[in-house]
């Protein structure tokens, strides 16, 4: 396994840029639905390529934490996966958690309203860092992935 530096932005661009989402996985298995779990089995084997394997950190409640060692290393990456477009929870848990490298990624399932609920998503995420008194230096990445499309978009809290 390499302990080299992971350009991680680039490399979860590149895995949703590969997923192929439909309709039907959007349904729930469990306490999460298929694409949510797939997105994250894809990044765990992903980061399990590059690094230690992940051990679940239930007690931060976030989606995957990955760590420079397993259990008591720094927190290098910080993913929280949504089908929702407001997880206002999920935003705050980003924000707190002191990671390396954040992001946020919106499986959206309706292909006419995407680009809206990214740009209002986008400005509630803002005004929430907003009042916590948040600058640059706690920045999250963004990423989108529709149904049905190839393309993922990307934006950053703070520009």
């Amino acid at each position: 396994m390499s302990k080299e530096e992971i350009n991680w932005e680039a490399t979860v661009e590149n895995i949703l840029g590969s997923i192929e989402i439909a309709e039907e996985d959007f349904r729930r298995s469990g306490a999460m639905s298929t694409i949510h779990a797939r997105v994250l089995d894809t990044l765990r084997d992903e980061w399990s390529k590059c690094k230690e394997p992940v051990m679940e950190e239930k007690a931060f409640q976030i989606d995957f934490v990955g760590r420079s060692f397993p259990r008591h290393g720094k927190i290098e990456l910080a993913i929280e996966v949504d089908t929702w477009h407001k997880p206002l929870g999920n935003w705050v848990k980003l924000l707190d958690i002191n990671a390396t490298t954040k992001m946020w990624v919106y499986i959206c399932r309706e292909r006419g309203k995407a680009n809206e609920r990214l740009q209002g998503a986008l400005r509630e995420f803002q005004r929430l860092a907003r009042y916590r008194g948040e600058d640059k230096t706690n920045n999250v990445v963004i990423f989108m992935k529709v149904a049905g499309e190839s393309d993922v978009k990307k934006a950053y809290l703070f520009g």
